[in-house]
């Protein structure tokens, strides 16, 4: 029983290890707290797979995340901020990538895709009425 406590102790010891403090950050107002929470949002992390800057534990996540802040305590717009994220890691970074020669694929490939399965759905619709009135057509000969 006393290994067993011991084991637990030690334990307990090992999850200390992996505790991370909690990022604070002051402003000097709501308003910009509320556009910080939104851009944190916002932003994806370059280093995790799908994740925002805010839910991310990444080093490079909490970089981008003072330097976010920093920006807004500049006095920087949110389009300023995301127009400087884009420049430095490219369109990636943001959730909602821009329209432009780059992205065309990625924003119009959906539309592509849902007019030919209109396409071939309207298709296979007129074929069954043609199979349909061909199959009557030869009953009504075999019953002749």
């Amino acid at each position: 029983m006393r290994y067993f406590i011991q084991f637990l102790l030690v334990l307990g010891l090992f999850n200390l290890v992996h505790a991370e403090s909690i990022d604070v950050t002051s402003f000097t107002s709501q308003k910009q707290e509320r556009r910080y929470q939104a851009l944190i949002g916002e932003i994806r992390c370059p280093v995790c797979q799908g994740q925002s800057i805010g839910g991310s534990n990444a080093g490079l996540a909490k970089d981008l995340r003072e330097k976010v802040r920093e920006l807004i305590l500049n006095q920087k717009t949110n389009d300023d901020i995301r127009v400087f994220m884009v420049e430095r890691y490219g369109d990636f970074v943001v959730f909602k990538p821009p329209v432009n020669k780059n992205t065309y694929l990625l924003w119009f490939t959906p539309f592509v895709f849902l007019l030919l399965a209109v396409f071939f759905l309207v298709r296979s619709f007129g074929r069954k009425k043609e199979l349909v009135s061909l199959d009557i057509s030869k009953a009504k000969d075999l019953l002749k």
